[in-house]
């Protein structure tokens, strides 16, 4: 960690870290290291931590603010190359992604699968469809933020506290038509203790955090389909079903149990699929 702040300090006005609720001297080393400290009571998690920045960098009025992990996976060294871009672009947020051309990565195949999964996910979440509008590391946690970005990311209540508040300020960015670019980073796998949490339940809980974003964005799309395929699919199951009875004399309890299963899960998507629907109506209004 002192390393990094080290690091940093030679590309940046100033150097904040948060200390989110360690019981150790983590505090302590980044003050001597040269960096101001923002220290958690307890443990707010990943989410909690960035709210903290942003909160600091409004209050500062700063105009650039750039996020890395402290943990040595990322080279401070590419800090300018995230402002250098930003500035080029003038998009509100830079992305430092392990996937763009200029990137190095040891990341396990692992990882690289299931980045894969989540990026595609979210981009098809934040209706990105085109290539051109794909974001090829949604996960990355080195990022930079212009004043435009840090000012209402300050005042957002509904980023998470968790890890999934990397997807949260994505969408955020979305609603409000912010531009996201991205430009090629070096991110190292080779470090102890690169992440606290363990991939699968990063994993679940970023689709899970993912699902639920898209259901509350888009009921009709995610639940309303479906539901509506399901019921189609009960109705035919139960034409099967009679159709068999008719000619064997004998009830399937297959089909039967296919049919109840199909036509319950439908009209309860459709059911929840219209009630969301109509609560956004209703927010909108």
């Amino acid at each position: 960690m002192a390393s990094v702040v080290e690091g940093a300090t030679n590309y940046a006005d100033l150097v904040v870290v948060v200390d989110d609720g360690s019981r150790d001297d983590t505090a302590a080393r980044a003050r001597e290291a040269g960096a101001t400290v923002i220290e958690h009571e307890y443990n707010g998690g990943y989410g909690s931590a960035l709210k903290s920045l942003f909160q600091e960098a409004a209050r500062r009025d700063a105009e650039h603010l750039v996020i890395l992990d402290a943990d040595d996976q990322h080279t401070p060294t590419d800090v300018p190359k995230l402002v250098a871009t930003q500035g080029e672009t003038d998009a509100e947020i830079v992305i430092g992604s392990r996937f763009v051309k200029g990137a190095h990565t040891d990341a396990p195949l692992y990882r690289r699968f299931g980045l894969f999964v989540v990026n595609a996910l979210t981009n098809f979440s934040i209706g990105a469809f085109m290539p051109s509008e794909r974001i090829t590391d949604t996960q990355s946690g080195f990022r930079a933020y212009n004043a435009r970005a840090i000012k209402s990311l300050a005042n957002d209540d509904e980023i998470g506290d968790r890890m999934h508040a990397s997807t949260d300020i994505l969408y955020h960015a979305h609603q409000r038509g912010y531009t996201i670019s991205e430009t090629g980073i070096t991110v190292r796998y080779d470090v102890e203790n690169a992440s606290s949490e363990s991939p699968l339940s990063h994993g679940y809980s970023l689709v899970n955090n993912i699902s639920t974003t898209v259901q509350n964005a888009h009921p009709m799309l995610s639940l309303g389909l479906p539901g509506t395929g399901s019921i189609l699919v009960a109705v035919s199951v139960a034409y099967w079903f009679v159709t068999d009875f008719l000619a064997t004399g004998s009830p399937s309890f297959l089909l039967a149990t296919f049919t109840v299963m199909f036509g319950f899960g439908g009209f309860f998507a459709c059911v929840a699929a219209i009630i969301l629907h109509a609560l956004r109506v209703h927010e909108r209004g």
